[in-house]
Order: C-alpha cells, then structure tokens, then sequence
C-alpha cells in the first residue's frame, strides 16, 4: 500500500514538473511573437533609403551603358551602403539611427552622375566646334582637348569642365591671332627689306602714324574682340542644338539610348544653349555701347 501511494505522488510530481515546462515553454514562444515583429520592423525612412540605393544602383548601370567610368561612383554607392547597413543593423536592435551620412552619400553620387553627364555632353559639343574649326592650326585646342579627356576617363568630371572652357577660349585666341596676321601680310605684301630701303624716311612717321592709329582705335580693337566671342558662342550654340538632333534621333528612330538617358541629355543640352543666349544679348549691349563711343 505504502508503494502504491509514493508511486501516485512520484507520479503527480512529475506532472507537476511537465506541466511548468510547458508554461515556460509556452511563455518564452509568446514573447517571442510579441517582441520579434518590433525588433525587425524598420522604418519609412529606412524603406525609402532602400529605394534611392536601388536607383542609384539602376543609374550605375545606364552610366556603364554610355560608356562612363564608374569606379568612383561605384566606390561612393559601396560606402553608403556599408553605412547604411550599420545603421540597420541598430535600428534593428532597438537603438536610435543616424542616416546622416547615407543622405551626404547619396548626394555625392547625384553630383557624381550629373557632373559626368555634363562634361560628356560638353566634350561632345567640343569635339563638334574643332571639326568645324578650318583654317588654322588647332594643335593647342587638341592638346586642351586631349587633356579634357584624360581628366574624364579618370572621372575628375570637374576639372574636365574646366578645361573644355579652356579650349573654346583657345579656340577665340588662335581666330582673333590668325585674323591680325592676315591683315599685316596684306597691308605688307612687298618684301620688307625692300620696304625699308626705299622707304627709310617714311618709316618712321608711319609707325608714328600706326602707334596713333592703335590708341585711337582701341574701341574699335573691342568691337572686333567681342564679335568674335558671339561668333564663338554661336557656333557652341549650333554644336549643341546638333547634338540634341542627334539625341533625338537615336532614341526615336534607333531607340539606342533609354528614356532616362534621353530625358537627361536633352535637359543638360538645353541649360547649355539658355546659358549662351544669356550671354549673347549681354555682349551685343556691350558691342552696341562700345559703338557709338567716338574713340
């Protein structure tokens, strides 16, 4: 009898003991279902960093497509991301996020993406003007141009700006050079030598006369400087309206470029061509001014 009852309470005292493991166990699962949906929630913030990445990624890839180097780019998306998944990763955990530097991140690659597609677009409307430049020797401009291209394989998109700027001031500098060489040729075909022999007396009452000639004629040395920068701007103007011709018909008849790529083009080609019109009325008032001074 005594055996049978220890055995009842051996046996109870083992319920007892399943019992308060299956409490426990059933407790820990119901934390687990309250507390685990709140560590792994994220917030709109995090989603919408998730999304520009994703469009940074896809812009990578159109950058590629055009023939852009994008180690710099790709070197600055794999930082943000690296920055924004520490960031996750305690946000996640419960702590307070500071996507401070994924926003500084993402900016930079914006301005990484719009200056290349800026100085490709100039180095095509250069490329354009030197083609169409004839009658003198451009190997200064080529070399500006050569270098501008270098600094844009090398994705230093800024200095490759700089000098595409350079080379249309080069270009100015070798017409308004060439032109001043043609008038002296022709005010002087006969041999100089002879010229001197002949003419010694005369000699020095003409310089005297082209020293007076040159300080009276400034205003219109002016005159001739600036109608060689609107000429200039001009022809930038016509290299850039050729482009986006050509823009155009690669994406509507040959569909060789995306929608994106077009869109962006034809925007950056566009603030090209207002920027020249606002300087183009700018040096014609200066021109009209400079004309009606008598000097």
């Amino acid at each position: 009898m005594k055996q049978k009852k220890q055995l009842n309470q051996d046996l109870s005292f083992g319920d007892g003991v399943k019992n308060k493991l299956l409490i426990e166990f059933v407790f820990i699962l119901l934390l687990f279902i309250i507390f685990i949906p709140y560590s792994l929630a994220i917030s709109n913030e995090t989603i919408e960093i998730q999304n520009i990445l994703k469009i940074a990624e896809k812009d990578m890839e159109e950058m590629i497509n055009d023939g852009i180097a994008v180690t710099r780019y790709n070197d600055t998306l794999i930082s943000a991301k690296k920055i924004y998944e520490a960031q996750l990763a305690l946000e996640r955990a419960g702590g307070k996020p500071d996507y401070s530097l994924v926003y500084e991140k993402l900016d930079e690659l914006k301005n990484i993406k719009k200056n290349a597609y800026k100085a490709l677009d100039e180095l095509r409307a250069l490329e354009l003007t030197i083609n169409q430049t004839k009658g003198i020797d451009l190997s200064p401009v080529l070399e500006v141009y050569q270098e501008a291209k270098d600094e844009f394989r090398a994705e230093r998109y800024e200095r490759c700006l700089e000098l595409t700027d350079k080379a249309y001031n080069k270009i100015s500098e070798l017409e308004a050079w060439q032109t001043k060489v043609k008038v002296f040729y022709e005010a002087t075909s006969r041999s100089i030598l002879t010229f001197l022999k002949e003419n010694w007396k005369e000699i020095s009452i003409t310089l005297i006369v082209i020293f007076t000639t040159t300080v009276l004629s400034y205003n219109r040395v002016m005159c001739w400087r600036i109608n060689k920068k609107i000429e200039s701007l001009k022809r930038r103007r016509e290299s850039i309206e050729k482009l986006i011709a050509k823009t155009q018909k690669e994406y509507f008849e040959k569909g060789k470029i995306s929608e994106t790529a077009y869109h962006i083009r034809i925007k950056k080609y566009s603030e090209m061509i207002r920027d020249i019109n606002r300087q183009i009325p700018l040096l014609k008032e200066e021109l009209s001014i400079r004309r009606k001074r008598k000097i």
